[in-house]
């Protein structure tokens, strides 16, 4: 009986042992497996999440990503997104319209876009074409179709204007697209179909929105550029990266290599006063009259951040500068490269590299 007794105490002690062990021994490694492996929901729920972000794609939420040699273009108001040439600057001529050009919109020669946005208000892609070629009668204009971003699309070729353009037509959520490119070669169109084909192609639809962020409107940098952004002066814009950008005042700011001091590189002072109601032109026409006698330049049609700009050349100095004049929001945008001075070979030229990239890239925060 004893012995009995003791037998079965002791296979009890084993037992509860090898519980304790193995219980042990697995706990820890369970919670690593739990992390791979799902259980009935949240396999589910993985399943789910798949289909329910498809459904926004084919909506083209996602926007293309930049490449070596295109921006992205995020235009929330309007309800899409593209990627655009880096030699090109975005322009907002209206509430309606963003259009694409080189330097300026005055430039008339180099592939452009111009694109409007506006209510269907129940009008269909076709019929607006239609419009078009009845407004042009006599004239012969090739008609295609196509799809753009996955909706159909109607393409004018060989359309009259102020230059030979493509218009390429379609609809979305009950807005109307338009796309004006221009010129056309009707000879040669090989540069405007890679041009429009880039647009085309990445044109993605996003969620329209009224509220627009910095991160829609500034620029994002490539591999040798860095991003300017500062929030208290209200502005953002692209510089080479191995420039250094301060701000040593409330109004001031710079941007240089090395230091200020450096005279092989260009430079940018930037400054920022209350407008008081003034405009860039009475800006300018007051900055000339301080150096009455000297022969300084005046340049129009530029604009900074969307904003009509006058340009000044060779505006006395310690070197002799290129002014910017821009009002936003009724303060008074100064900027100033130099050295403005054909005479200074390379430098000049960076100068003149410089000025465009800022000028191409420059946004006022929203």
């Amino acid at each position: 009986m004893n012995k009995l007794f003791f037998s079965l105490i002791f296979l009890l002690a084993l037992l509860v042992t090898v519980a304790c062990g193995g219980s042990g021994g697995v706990a820890e490694p369970t919670v690593q497996p739990a992390a791979t492996e799902q259980s009935p929901t949240a396999e589910a729920e993985a399943t789910a999440a798949p289909t329910e972000t498809a459904m926004p794609q084919t909506a083209g939420t996602a926007c293309p990503e930049a490449t070596a040699d295109t921006y992205l273009l995020r235009n929330p108001q309007h309800g899409y997104c593209l990627l655009y040439p880096a030699g090109h600057k975005v322009e907002r001529p209206n509430a309606q319209e963003v259009a694409l050009v080189v330097g300026s919109l005055l430039n008339v020669t180099e592939p452009r876009v111009g694109i409007t946005v506006t209510p269907a208000a129940g009008r269909t892609a076709a019929a607006y074409a239609d419009e078009i070629v009845a407004g042009f009668e006599g004239f012969e204009i090739a008609r295609s179709e196509t799809t753009v971003a996955g909706e159909p699309a109607i393409v004018l070729d060989d359309v009259p204007g102020q230059d030979i353009n493509r218009q390429v037509i379609f609809t979305h959520e009950d807005r109307l697209f338009h796309l004006y490119f221009s010129p056309i070669d009707p000879a040669d169109t090989a540069v405007m179909d890679a041009f429009a084909a880039g647009i085309l192609d990445s044109l993605t639809f996003i969620p329209v929105s009224e509220t627009v962020t910095a991160a829609d409107e500034c620029v994002a940098p490539k591999e040798s550029e860095q991003q300017i952004l500062n929030e208290a002066l209200g502005f953002c814009f692209l510089a080479p990266a191995d420039f250094t950008f301060e701000q040593p005042s409330e109004t001031n700011a710079n941007l240089f290599v090395g230091s200020m001091m450096d005279v092989e590189h260009p430079r940018l002072m930037i400054e920022v006063t209350p407008a008081n109601g003034q405009t860039a032109t009475a800006a300018a026409d007051a900055l000339v009259a301080e150096f009455e006698g000297f022969d300084i330049p005046r340049t129009f049609g530029d604009t900074l951040g969307y904003q009509p700009a006058d340009r000044l050349d060779g505006v006395p100095g310690q070197d002799l500068g290129r002014v910017l004049l821009a009002v936003h929001d009724d303060r008074l945008y100064r900027l100033t490269f130099v050295p403005a001075d054909p005479t200074q070979g390379d430098v000049y030229a960076q100068m003149e590299a410089l000025f465009a990239q800022v000028l191409a890239t420059f946004r006022f925060l929203p």
